[in-house]
């Protein structure tokens, strides 16, 4: 019997993760990596070099796969639903690929009932500004989003009073979004994995840490009532019901203070219908990860348990600095934090960029994310 072949369009340390998964199950992984892509071609044989906006080599790179699926949704729709209507299985499908415009996903979420906060989408030039300055009315301090192609903070923007019509004026981008800033409790995610049979399965909550916008650390277990964490694993479980997602998909939410003020509410901050950052721990630190789940799911296999394998485990993000390779501080790292897992992506140092990962487990939270942070500093060479 041959084995399966998953396609991945794009060639980042995501498909770099799932190639690792793919080995021990036997799965043969073929991926399209535009020529600037870094991380999947060091550890992937089977490499088609294009750009995932190009139908052509999305066709190539599908040719004889069982399944097509995804390391980033910035794809060419187009090209992914004539591969739908020509019979090849592509998970997450087109339709779940859309909610990563973050109006879609605004506007269909509020449409199924699921708690969102206050939004306002500005498609329509003619009444931009307008709608942009009763918005601020009503909430002063903005978050503007632009509805595709921000990610790690980037096209996201904290705006006061009349800067926010000043910036939707002079925006001639990607339609934009606008939510109010919100009083944070905290910001948890929960991973979905779902079989297009509709089987689902869900990790435990993790708490996730933001800097600059930019996912920093994830904790597992999340420190929650458990009748939020229940309240959180059921909005994402419903979240992957709208969507239609096969696959892995990432809900990150929002905790904020309830209406009277007695509790804590789950709102809906933005999903990833793809592996995802926040789920990188599960690698380490649960009974299946999320890189074999998702393969798994994909190909409508069945789907692996999800507990944990340890009381607590940190993940930590490796930035780069520029001019600095992590290798050079790997020994030191790892003599220093010899129970932390490495996973450094193959990717050359830039500042700000995510280059690799750490994840510590053991049997006390705070001790993890210590000696988690202790060793992706001394891998950027931040310490």
């Amino acid at each position: 019997m041959a084995a399966p072949v998953v396609a991945v369009i794009g060639g980042g340390q995501l498909a770099r993760m799932l190639a690792e998964a793919a080995s021990p199950l036997g799965i043969h992984l073929r991926v399209l990596a535009a020529p600037s892509d870094e991380g999947a071609d060091q550890v992937v044989t089977d490499v088609v070099v294009g750009a995932a906006d190009d139908a052509d080599a999305i066709a190539q790179v599908a040719a004889g796969a069982d399944v097509v699926t995804f390391d980033h949704e910035n794809v060419d729709h187009d090209a992914l639903d004539a591969l739908e209507r020509a019979g090849v299985a592509v998970w997450p499908s087109v339709a779940t690929l859309r909610f990563s415009d973050k109006a879609h996903q605004r506007r269909a979420f509020a449409a199924a009932g699921l708690p969102v906060p206050d939004f306002e989408v500005l498609d329509d030039p003619a009444v931009a500004v307008e709608r942009a300055v009763a918005f601020a009315a009503r909430h002063v301090d903005v978050v503007v989003k632009a509805s595709r192609g921000g990610y790690d903070g980037r096209g996201v923007w904290m705006l006061h009073g009349e800067a926010v019509a000043d910036f939707v004026g002079s925006w001639d981008g990607a339609p934009l979004v606008l939510e109010p800033k919100l009083a944070l409790r905290g910001e948890v995610a929960v991973l979905i994995a779902r079989r297009p049979s509709g089987d689902v399965a869900a990790w435990p909550v993790v708490e996730t840490v933001q800097v600059d916008g930019m996912c920093d650390e994830v904790v597992l277990p999340a420190e929650l009532d458990p009748s939020v964490a229940e309240r959180a694993v059921a909005v994402a479980t419903e979240v992957a019901r709208v969507t239609g997602a096969v696959g892995v998909m990432a809900i990150e939410l929002f905790l904020i203070e309830s209406e009277d003020g007695t509790g804590t509410d789950v709102i809906v901050n933005e999903v990833a219908p793809r592996v995802h950052n926040s789920g990188h721990l599960t690698i380490d630190a649960c009974r299946t990860s999320q890189f074999e789940q998702h393969l798994r799911a994909v190909l409508d296999w069945p789907l692996g348990p999800t507990d944990p394998i340890a009381a607590a485990a940190t993940m930590v993000n490796v930035v780069g600095t520029e001019g600095h390779d992590p290798r050079d501080r790997q020994a030191d790292a790892l003599a220093a934090v010899p129970e932390a897992k490495v996973h450094l992506y193959g990717k050359a140092a830039r500042a700000g960029r995510k280059i690799g990962h750490v994840t510590v487990t053991g049997p006390d939270r705070s001790v993890t994310r210590e000696r988690a942070r202790l060793a992706a500093d001394l891998l950027a060479g931040s310490d």
